[in-house]
């Protein structure tokens, strides 16, 4: 049996996903499987060495949003799709004064 498998999911009726919404549905099952597997391999070997040299290590699920315009970028990390956003426009807001860059 090959280590590569595809899953099928039907969608609700009328929902039309856009190209963003299956993206954020890729990276949540590959999260997932990431989660589920977590005592396995490498892994399970680097969170235990981070572990026995005194490191507490927690992960979860977080949204990243980022912006770029000419030189500047910014990138954020959220809870929830809503604060990433709002927390990005705060910091894009620091590159520019009454609008202008």
């Amino acid at each position: 049996m090959s280590g590569e498998h595809d899953i099928r999911l039907r969608m609700p009726s009328g929902l039309n996903p856009t190209a963003e919404d299956l993206e954020v549905l890729r990276t949540t099952f590959q999260t997932i499987i990431t989660l589920a597997s977590e005592s396995k391999g490498a892994l399970n070997e680097d969170l235990a060495c981070l572990r026995d040299r005194g490191w507490e290590v927690t992960w979860g699920l977080t949204w990243v949003a980022r912006a770029s315009k000419d030189k500047h970028f910014e990138e954020v990390t959220a809870s929830t799709k809503e604060e990433a956003l709002a927390q990005l426009r705060q910091h894009v807001g620091l590159h520019e004064v009454e609008g202008c860059p």
